[in-house]
């Protein structure tokens, strides 16, 4: 099977543990067990049997997390390796070679690889800034075509961090189950809202929408690599069918760790930590942008990712390798998303790598100006 690179998580596999200073990251800093098990309940997690388990996940974990979802119960809920798992399983599970897919962009680019790679055709539909990088309908709607089968977008929106309005995530709900076919949203980001809000879903907003989730972002937790998709019982069911020849399942430990991260009161505790981290984070650029001229910021809502339009005389990628090999920081390509002349930094890291990390990138933007 031939497939394109994924740029993105390719040059992080390859780079973000060797640079001094990592700012590809855009969830909250990680956590650690201690967030999740206090000391007097570390002899149970000793003593867990490491066996296989439940591999679809323990009922009270799959109970856990449709807690966390309106109108949800355990049926409706995969359990996978990752947010990035739940994605392919949902699109191996509604298309087929010959089939189409349309994609709302700036957006992860897994999807759109995958899909390709398997022979599903992808038609791109940009969000644009002018209209607050909200989906339209109308370039929605002239994107469907017989063979569509899915329309897919990520919100909130990675790399912007903007979050669909409600208005729109409704009318986007009602326009692919008016046309048939399935709206994939992917949610890895929700619970991050930095200003507090409750964290929306469109999961409810139809009989065909699907929403998949999982601990990395704003739990702050990628190191469990625990994931989900909240979807129909049937869909949930074709899913598991073909992660029977992927993954199998997850491991134990992840499922007992991640079903106390997503118990009250630990859940609301690990969210509202992650939104005090990305609050500072999010003010910090904020002040560094202040009198940038020919600098501009796309004004993160969630996430720990900032999105900046840069005046320098070079394409993103360009900007990222000699960022890294002069200065020792990475940042993530504009290009990788589709949008050149950005560059997304992410905020939600460690303070001291943060302001360390903003001074060299200002440090290389004064050596390159014309």
């Amino acid at each position: 099977m031939k497939i394109d690179t994924f740029l993105l998580e390719r040059s992080q596999t390859l780079y973000e543990n060797e640079v001094e200073i990592n700012l590809t990251e855009s969830g909250v800093h990680h956590a650690t067990m201690a967030d999740l098990v206090p000391p007097d309940e570390m002899d149970a997690i000793r003593d867990l049997p490491l066996g296989y388990g439940y591999t679809d996940g323990t009922p009270a974990l799959r109970q856990a997390v449709a807690d966390w979802y309106p109108a949800s119960s355990a049926e409706n809920v995969l359990i996978a390796n990752g947010t990035s798992e739940a994605n392919m399983l949902a699109l191996m599970s509604l298309a087929d070679p010959g089939d189409h897919m349309v994609m709302l962009t700036p957006n992860f680019m897994q999807l759109d690889g995958l899909a390709r790679a398997l022979g599903v055709e992808v038609t791109r539909v940009p969000l644009r800034p002018d209209n607050g990088w909200q989906p339209d309908m109308d370039d929605v709607r002239a994107a469907i075509r017989p063979a569509t089968r899915l329309v897919t977008l990520c919100d909130p929106n990675n790399p912007t961090g903007v979050l669909m309005r409600g208005e729109t995530r409704r009318a986007l709900a009602a326009l692919t189950e008016e046309a048939g076919v399935w709206l994939l949203v992917d949610e890895i980001y929700r619970g991050s809202e930095i200003d507090g809000r409750p964290p929306a879903t469109a999961w409810g907003l139809g009989r065909k929408v699907i929403a998949t989730g999982g601990l990395a972002k704003s739990f702050g937790l990628p190191g469990l690599r625990m994931g989900w998709c909240i979807a129909p019982p049937d869909l949930v069911t074709r899913m598991h069918e073909r992660q029977d020849y992927t993954t199998i399942g997850t491991g134990p430990l992840a499922q007992e760790l991640s079903r106390r991260a997503l118990t009250n009161p630990v859940r609301d505790r690990l969210l509202a930590r992650g939104r005090q981290i990305l609050s500072a984070g999010r003010g910090r650029v904020e002040d560094w942008l202040r009198g940038r001229n020919g600098w501009s910021l796309v004004q993160p809502e969630a996430s720990g990712m900032a999105f900046v339009a840069y005046d320098l005389d070079m394409d993103s990628e360009r900007f990222v390798h000699e960022l890294r090999d002069r200065t020792g920081v990475f940042v993530c390509a504009g290009d990788w998303f589709g949008i050149p002349r950005h560059i997304r930094i992410g905020f939600g890291v460690d303070r001291s790598d943060l302001d360390m990390g903003l001074e060299r990138i200002d440090a290389f933007a004064k050596s390159h100006a014309g």
